[in-house]
């Protein structure tokens, strides 16, 4: 998968951080003012998307993915703040 980086400065799907997994990885959020980060995955080809985890503050998160898996970030609320994040695995 490799690493994939970027910023979030308001709502809505992060297109640039959809990726596949099936290994360990790692997720790095940081710059939070006021929003909620959400990561989600789909098992059905990015038809359907669950949320995994929602973040407010800076995060530093490990985790695995033990099929092959679709991952996102979905900024669901923003006000204010740059949020810097990274995905490897």
């Amino acid at each position: 998968m490799g690493v994939k980086t970027g910023s979030i400065t308001g709502t809505g799907v992060v297109t640039s951080s959809v990726t596949r997994m099936n290994t360990a990885f790692n997720l790095s959020l940081s710059g939070f003012g006021t929003a909620t980060v959400a990561l989600q995955r789909s098992f059905d080809n990015e038809s359907t998307w669950q949320t995994i985890e929602a973040f407010t503050a800076d995060t530093e998160k490990a985790g695995e993915s033990h099929e092959s898996a679709m991952y996102r970030l979905n900024c669901t609320a923003y006000t204010s703040g740059t949020i810097l994040y990274r995905i490897s695995g």
